[in-house]
């Protein structure tokens, strides 16, 4: 009776493991709607901002356009997301509908400079209230599993590159 009882506290404590694992998953978004194109396919830096003329945003875009080969070399995508402003997802302007439909996904308010890091399956896998770290990206993508595999496949040289893309 005692082995019977502790099986069935043992078998209970599993149960509840597996249901805490599975919503920990659900809470993470996948790549939600507009960025489902994405998924298994890029890595979207996302940095969102209250107004354009933010000056965390355009430090944040200065970083981003002197390290444009490192950001393309990991199959990186940005999206600029502001309430006040045109917002562009990769070079493309989006509705304010659809910047706001992504703010909301990723639980950014519209008062907020986030910046959010999406893995290739659209986990959240870095995210900071502060101009990002893009040194810090990088090592996080580089340790990444999948990005060991695409450095050994298909290595990068982007010394003495640098771009304008995202100015």
């Amino acid at each position: 009776m005692v082995n019977d009882t502790a099986m069935n506290r043992s078998s209970w404590l599993d149960l509840k493991r597996i249901l805490l694992g599975l919503c920990l998953l659900a809470a993470q978004p996948a790549f939600a709607g507009a960025l489902a194109q994405y998924e298994w396919q890029n890595r979207p830096l996302l940095v969102f901002a209250p107004m354009a003329q933010d000056q965390r945003l355009e430090e944040t875009r200065q970083l981003l356009a002197q390290t444009r080969c490192q950001l393309d070399g990991r199959e990186m995508i940005i999206g600029i997301f502001v309430m006040q402003g045109q917002s562009y997802l990769e070079d493309s302007e989006i509705s304010s509908q659809l910047a706001a439909d992504i703010r909301r996904d990723y639980g950014v308010s519209g008062d907020q400079f986030a910046v959010l890091l999406l893995g290739k399956d659209g986990g959240v896998k870095y995210r900071s209230p502060e101009v990002p770290n893009l040194a810090e990206i990088f090592a996080l993508i580089d340790g990444m599993p999948m990005r060991q595999v695409e450095m050994a496949e298909n290595p990068v040289d982007c010394a003495g590159q640098s771009g304008d893309r995202y100015d």
